[in-house]
């Protein structure tokens, strides 16, 4: 039982590590829209701060998205030794972060639809890669 609580908690602390990591990323590119907003319950200036970014720092949002939710799922699943099951639970703990991001942070209608359609399809063949034997080499 402490094996599946660890590898479940583990594939999420690897999920927002590279999320971390792709945040790093993406506010370098942003740098060319000015500062994000100080206050960042003022919707109306996170949204205009958001619509001048550059398409590039959306993309790496995804991608950053997608293989930490297939990190997560592949990490759960393949330590877990317990099937797909765990890696599921790992990707939909970080589908509910994302889905609280998209919530909080104004993102554009069709980067919420593609986050949530990529983070659960990333999760689906994490998972299933996990533990498979894909990821184990067998």
């Amino acid at each position: 039982m402490l094996r599946l609580v660890l590898s479940i908690i583990g594939g999420v602390v690897v999920a927002f590590v590279l999320v971390f990591l792709g945040d790093m990323l993406s506010q370098s590119l942003a740098a060319s829209a000015g500062p994000a907003p100080t206050d960042m319950n003022d919707r109306a200036a996170m949204e205009a701060w958001m619509a001048g970014l550059p398409m590039q720092v959306f993309i790496v949002m995804l991608a950053t998205w997608t293989v930490a939710a297939f990190a997560a799922a592949a990490f759960a699943a393949r330590f877990a030794r317990r099937g797909a099951w765990p890696g599921w639970v790992a990707a939909g703990l970080f589908l509910c972060a994302t889905a609280a991001n998209l919530f909080l942070i104004p993102h554009p209608a069709w980067m919420a639809i593609a986050g949530v359609v990529l983070v659960v399809a990333a999760g689906w063949f994490g998972a299933r890669s996990g533990s498979t034997g894909f990821l184990r080499g067998a």
